[in-house]
């Protein structure tokens, strides 16, 4: 297995390899949950190509790369939310993706958050559950052609390491 270097989002770097990581991730998905055409409709965040990269450098953007190629990526925006987390379908089940949001956490605790939330699909939702993330609500969202997609509202309380009892 190749080591995986964990790194933020370069103000330099082209955003190009993380949307067609994104793409892929998407539709690679084939769980049962989501037909073809909701993965279709998943993917069109990435269309607009010059969007999607302003949306990638706001917030924190964490890239998992391998030999140099994103293999994944996860981002904090804003500073309670993860907002994406996406792992290439060859790299997926390898500890990348907990590795990601566990980064992410880790700077949500030191920026004093409360809480972490994420609206997970139901492909991500059993990830963060095994983090410590709980359900609050479904979602539905409009997405293209008038697809619908569910998603799960989930929150993690976040303690300071040194404010737990034992």
């Amino acid at each position: 297995m190749n080591a995986i270097h964990y790194q933020r989002l370069l103000p330099e770097a082209d955003t190009a390899p993380l949307l067609s990581l994104y793409r892929r991730s998407i539709a690679s998905v084939d769980d049962g949950f989501y037909s073809a055409a909701q993965r279709h409709a998943w993917t069109q965040w990435a269309v607009d190509a010059a969007g999607a990269d302003a949306q990638l450098r706001q917030g924190l953007t964490v890239v998992a790369l391998a030999d140099g190629s994103s293999v994944g990526f996860a981002q904090l925006c804003p500073a309670h939310l993860v907002n994406m987390l996406y792992v290439d379908d060859s790299w997926q089940r390898q500890g990348i993706g907990r590795t990601l949001v566990t980064q992410l956490e880790t700077v949500a605790r030191q920026s004093g958050i409360a809480t972490l939330s994420t609206r997970a699909s139901d492909v991500s939702q059993p990830l963060f559950r095994s983090l410590g993330f709980e359900p609050v609500r479904r979602e539905q969202i409009r997405g293209t052609r008038g697809v619908t997609l569910m998603r799960t509202l989930m929150h993690k309380p976040l303690h300071r390491h040194s404010d737990q009892r034992p």
